[in-house]
Protein backbone atom coordinates (compact mmCIF):
# COMPACT_ATOMS: atom_id res chain seq x y z
CA UNK A 1 0.00 0.00 0.00
CA UNK A 2 1.41 3.66 -1.06
CA UNK A 3 0.33 6.72 0.93
CA UNK A 4 0.44 9.97 -0.83
CA UNK A 5 -0.05 12.90 1.16
CA UNK A 6 -1.17 16.03 -0.93
CA UNK A 7 -0.91 18.14 2.28
CA UNK A 8 1.58 18.83 4.55
CA UNK A 9 -0.75 17.87 7.48
CA UNK A 10 -3.01 15.21 6.11
CA UNK A 11 -3.27 12.07 7.93
CA UNK A 12 -4.78 8.44 6.87
CA UNK A 13 -5.06 5.67 8.94
CA UNK A 14 -5.89 2.93 6.72
CA UNK A 15 -7.79 0.12 8.93
CA UNK A 16 -8.83 -0.22 12.02
CA UNK A 17 -5.55 -1.36 14.06
CA UNK A 18 -2.99 0.76 11.36
CA UNK A 19 -2.84 4.37 10.67
CA UNK A 20 -0.58 6.17 8.05
CA UNK A 21 1.29 9.81 9.55
CA UNK A 22 3.03 10.91 7.06
CA UNK A 23 4.01 7.91 5.17
CA UNK A 24 4.61 6.11 8.55
CA UNK A 25 2.44 3.30 9.47
CA UNK A 26 1.64 3.19 13.11
CA UNK A 27 -0.65 1.53 15.38
CA UNK A 28 -3.41 3.12 16.65
CA UNK A 29 -6.99 2.68 18.31
CA UNK A 30 -9.93 4.02 17.51
CA UNK A 31 -11.79 4.14 20.39
CA UNK A 32 -15.17 6.52 19.64
CA UNK A 33 -14.94 6.13 15.97
CA UNK A 34 -15.91 2.87 16.48
CA UNK A 35 -19.55 3.29 18.28
CA UNK A 36 -20.22 5.87 15.83
CA UNK A 37 -19.31 3.81 12.70
CA UNK A 38 -20.21 0.48 13.88
CA UNK A 39 -24.27 0.72 12.89
CA UNK A 40 -24.30 2.24 9.65
CA UNK A 41 -23.20 -1.13 7.36
CA UNK A 42 -25.50 -3.31 9.69
CA UNK A 43 -26.99 -5.91 7.13
CA UNK A 44 -23.95 -5.21 4.35
CA UNK A 45 -22.35 -7.66 3.30
CA UNK A 46 -18.91 -5.72 2.36
CA UNK A 47 -18.88 -2.04 3.85
CA UNK A 48 -16.36 0.69 3.84
CA UNK A 49 -16.91 3.36 6.86
CA UNK A 50 -15.17 6.73 6.63
CA UNK A 51 -14.73 9.41 9.68
CA UNK A 52 -12.90 12.01 8.16
CA UNK A 53 -12.38 14.91 11.00
CA UNK A 54 -10.01 17.94 11.22
CA UNK A 55 -6.30 17.24 12.34
CA UNK A 56 -5.70 19.79 15.13
CA UNK A 57 -9.22 19.57 16.44
CA UNK A 58 -10.99 16.24 16.15
CA UNK A 59 -13.72 17.99 14.90
CA UNK A 60 -16.10 16.47 12.01
CA UNK A 61 -15.27 17.76 8.16
CA UNK A 62 -18.86 17.75 6.38
CA UNK A 63 -18.89 17.52 2.99
CA UNK A 64 -15.77 16.49 2.03
CA UNK A 65 -15.48 14.83 -1.58
CA UNK A 66 -14.17 10.83 -1.38
CA UNK A 67 -13.28 9.09 -4.64
CA UNK A 68 -12.69 5.58 -4.64
CA UNK A 69 -11.13 3.87 -8.01
CA UNK A 70 -10.70 0.64 -8.28
CA UNK A 71 -7.61 -0.62 -10.43
CA UNK A 72 -8.66 -2.58 -13.97
CA UNK A 73 -9.14 -5.90 -14.15
CA UNK A 74 -7.76 -7.50 -16.69
CA UNK A 75 -11.09 -7.65 -18.68
CA UNK A 76 -12.23 -4.01 -17.80
CA UNK A 77 -11.42 -1.32 -20.24
CA UNK A 78 -12.47 1.41 -17.70
CA UNK A 79 -12.16 1.23 -13.88
CA UNK A 80 -14.75 0.93 -11.61
CA UNK A 81 -15.36 4.80 -9.60
CA UNK A 82 -17.34 5.40 -6.59
CA UNK A 83 -17.84 9.06 -5.04
CA UNK A 84 -19.12 9.82 -1.56
CA UNK A 85 -19.49 13.11 0.40
CA UNK A 86 -18.69 12.93 4.19
CA UNK A 87 -22.32 13.99 6.15
CA UNK A 88 -22.40 16.82 8.91
CA UNK A 89 -20.40 13.79 11.13
CA UNK A 90 -17.81 13.65 8.90
CA UNK A 91 -19.11 10.18 8.05
CA UNK A 92 -18.99 8.53 4.83
CA UNK A 93 -20.41 4.88 3.85
CA UNK A 94 -19.70 3.11 0.53
CA UNK A 95 -22.05 -0.65 0.68
CA UNK A 96 -20.74 -3.39 -1.22
CA UNK A 97 -17.82 -2.03 -3.15
CA UNK A 98 -16.77 -4.35 -6.17
CA UNK A 99 -13.78 -6.70 -5.35
CA UNK A 100 -10.43 -5.40 -5.58
CA UNK A 101 -7.24 -3.15 -4.93
CA UNK A 102 -8.50 0.38 -4.79
CA UNK A 103 -7.16 4.08 -5.13
CA UNK A 104 -8.80 6.54 -1.99
CA UNK A 105 -8.63 10.10 -2.22
CA UNK A 106 -10.21 12.73 -0.03
CA UNK A 107 -10.62 16.26 -0.44
CA UNK A 108 -11.57 19.18 1.29
CA UNK A 109 -10.56 22.75 0.12
CA UNK A 110 -7.14 23.01 -0.68
CA UNK A 111 -6.39 19.98 1.66
CA UNK A 112 -6.12 16.16 0.01
CA UNK A 113 -4.77 12.62 1.10
CA UNK A 114 -4.56 9.80 -1.32
CA UNK A 115 -3.48 6.32 -0.75
CA UNK A 116 -3.28 3.44 -2.84
CA UNK A 117 -3.44 -0.24 -3.03
CA UNK A 118 -6.28 -0.72 -0.41
CA UNK A 119 -8.05 -4.02 -1.14
CA UNK A 120 -12.10 -3.83 -0.47
CA UNK A 121 -14.69 -5.79 -1.39
CA UNK A 122 -14.40 -8.38 0.89
CA UNK A 123 -17.17 -9.97 3.51
CA UNK A 124 -17.12 -7.23 6.36
CA UNK A 125 -16.15 -3.47 7.12
CA UNK A 126 -13.20 -1.81 6.17
CA UNK A 127 -13.02 1.44 8.56
CA UNK A 128 -11.54 4.18 7.09
CA UNK A 129 -10.42 7.07 10.04
CA UNK A 130 -8.95 9.87 8.57
CA UNK A 131 -7.53 13.66 10.09
CA UNK A 132 -7.35 16.00 7.30
CA UNK A 133 -5.38 19.66 8.05
CA UNK A 134 -7.95 22.41 6.69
Amino acid sequence: MMAVMRSSAAVLAVVATFGCVAGEIQREPLHDTISLLSPRCAGAGSCVLGHVTEAGTAAPIAEAAVFLERELEPDESEPVRILALTDEQGVFVVGEPPPGSYRIAIYKDASSVEVMGVELGREGTTMLPVRLAL
